[in-house]
């Protein structure tokens, strides 16, 4: 798995690097409501998003952009006492911007995660359950998010967990929502 995401990774870098148009780059932050899917009496959790992002343009109309993030995630099960996961991860999203008029954009395209850490959370009881958690994820994209002119930037993205979150549980697959806020040099 290692040396698929690496590769992915790499031949992006190539892909964007190969291309001479003018590179723009900056930092984002915002929030992140996830949950799990495929597991029952799963509820959404909410929490941070930030990081720094990097973009070089293809042509008028598409621009390749690649993150690098630090996103927690995780679910509460509706259980007595509450259980509650939180999950911290280091990804790297990487969307083609499709703009449709002025900044106005739509957005496609796939996030590799690293899993750092989870924890459970079961009344008072805190304990580290990373074991029981897939290292690595892999995530589709769709998103919108308007450019403005003098830098800032707004977005939305809505992912959608492609591999199993827990390693006992094939059917488990994360799903979060993503508002971030940019700014672009």
């Amino acid at each position: 798995m290692k040396k698929v995401l690496l590769t992915i990774a790499s031949l992006v870098a190539v892909a964007m690097c190969a291309n001479a148009q003018v590179w723009a780059w900056g930092p984002k932050v915002g929030a992140t409501f996830s949950t799990a899917n495929g597991v029952t009496d799963a509820k959404a959790r909410a929490g941070v998003v930030a990081g720094m992002f990097a973009e070089s343009a293809v042509n008028d109309w598409l621009v390749m952009e690649a993150d690098l993030l630090f996103s927690q995630q995780g679910y509460d099960l509706n259980t007595s006492p509450k259980d509650r996961f939180r999950a911290d991860y280091l990804t790297m999203p990487v969307v083609g911007k499709y703009y449709l008029m002025d900044g106005l954009n739509f957005q496609m395209g796939a996030q590799f995660g690293y899993l750092l850490g989870v924890k459970e959370k079961v009344g008072d009881t805190k304990r580290q359950v990373r074991d029981e958690f897939n290292k690595y994820s892999i995530s589709f994209i769709a998103g919108l998010a308007y450019d403005f002119d003098f830098g800032m930037i707004i977005e939305g993205r809505f992912h959608y967990g492609l591999t199993p979150m827990t390693t006992a549980n094939s059917n488990s697959r994360g799903g979060h929502l993503q508002v971030m806020l940019g700014w672009r040099f």
